[in-house]
């Protein structure tokens, strides 16, 4: 059986086909700039065969299409058995289901709590819908990890009815990077409760048991918990309201505020790229330097409250771009835990693996560095749900 799982991105779009009778990867592809002047595709098959296309993308659609006929050049399309997509949010609905046009209306729904990627996500849907209309679409949701984080975890602090009308609650994301990171550590550590930092331009932490979610930072919407590039993070609601009445700001005006002027780029007023803020601060950049400070901050926040919520962890993971590339962000999140028993190993975390621990030998607590697999755990749940 063959899946394609496609990644859209508000820029962007990426597509892996696997065969999932024992998950290898036939096809990838990647474009860039949709929409710019300069398109950029990259694509690679299985064989070793590489190849790359500098020409314009004027829309999703013409993305989505040059993919397909690339893949066609070795694949049948009519041998793929489904889509599959890492949906993020839709109200009443989780897990993996079919896209139907009532689970659409849901995530149109909950659409004004993650407008950019339902609607990134919707777009890629129906260019879909439209090139391959008898193949299956699936939809994996990011919140079908948390499903099983326990009300106590999930409930805000305001009147029962709203979570009853509006099913106003914590939900959390990234589910697929975590459920990933939980899979890994436990194939190559034995850890069963783990603490996945998932750390780049969208960041969460995740309280993992037994390969379960049990909690994570991120809220009803992926605006909360961390500094994001571009996100707020957790934020005062009375100190919006406040914000709202001194600078006499609408809606529509806060909201952008909270989404594309926030997090790590309001802090440093530079960029919300820890590649960015990494340049600055060497030259000596104080408000990247507080940047920097404030987002390592907010994780070691999180560590400690999740070595609470699991009663100690066996293993910290590290993964997505800045948790798997930046060597200083690591070694800065971890310093002044020894007492909790996380014991930073420098040269292995100088090494910057690609994958393996940089704690030291006989750390109580391991710490890693694994790339997530997000795709992969896509096309496993997408092929359950086809053979069911």
């Amino acid at each position: 059986m063959r899946i394609l799982i496609a990644n859209p991105g508000s820029t962007s779009y990426k597509c892996k086909l696997y065969d999932v009778a024992d998950m290898t990867t036939l096809f990838q592809a990647t474009v860039e700039r949709i929409g710019d002047a300069t398109g950029i595709t990259t694509w690679s098959f299985d064989d070793g065969t590489k190849g790359s296309l500098d020409a314009p993308v004027p829309d999703y659609r013409s993305a989505v299409k040059r993919t397909l006929d690339t893949l066609q050049t070795k694949y049948r399309i009519d041998d793929v058995a489904a889509i599959g997509f890492k949906t993020v949010l839709a109200k009443g609905v989780t897990g993996c289901v079919e896209l139907t046009e009532g689970v659409l209306r849901a995530m149109e729904e909950y659409r004004p709590l993650a407008p950019v990627h339902t609607d990134v996500y919707v777009k890629a849907i129906s260019v879909f819908k439209e090139l391959l209309p008898s193949t299956p679409l699936v939809g994996l949701f990011e919140t079908h990890f948390h499903a099983g984080v326990p009300p106590q975890a999930y409930l805000y602090g305001i009147p029962y009815e709203y979570y009853e009308k509006h099913g106003i609650r914590k939900y959390g994301f990234h589910g697929a990077s975590h459920r990933y990171i939980g899979m890994r550590a436990k194939e190559l550590y034995g850890a069963t409760k783990v603490i996945s930092c998932h750390l780049g331009g969208s960041s969460s932490v995740c309280a993992i048991r037994d390969g379960w979610s049990v909690d994570s930072s991120m809220g009803m919407s992926p605006q909360s918990g961390l500094l994001n590039a571009k996100r707020v993070g957790d934020f005062d609601p009375y100190a919006l309201l406040y914000l709202m009445e001194k600078e006499h700001l609408s809606v529509k005006q806060v909201g952008d505020i909270l989404m594309s002027r926030g997090g790590v780029y309001g802090i440093s007023g530079t960029s919300g790229d820890f590649r960015d803020i990494e340049q600055a601060m060497a030259k000596g950049d104080v408000r990247a330097k507080l940047a920097f400070e404030t987002f390592a901050y907010y994780v070691k926040r999180y560590i400690g409250e999740y070595l609470a919520i699991l009663n100690g962890a066996e293993c910290i993971v590290f993964t997505a771009g800045a948790g798997q590339k930046s060597v200083l962000l690591r070694k800065t999140i971890a310093s002044g835990m020894e007492n909790l028993g996380i014991l930073l190993d420098d040269d292995k975390n100088r090494q910057n693996p690609a994958e393996g621990l940089i704690s030291r030998e006989g750390s109580p607590v391991k710490l890693a560095v694994i790339p997530t697999n997000e795709e992969y755990v896509v096309a496993n749940e997408v092929r359950k749900f086809l053979e069911h």
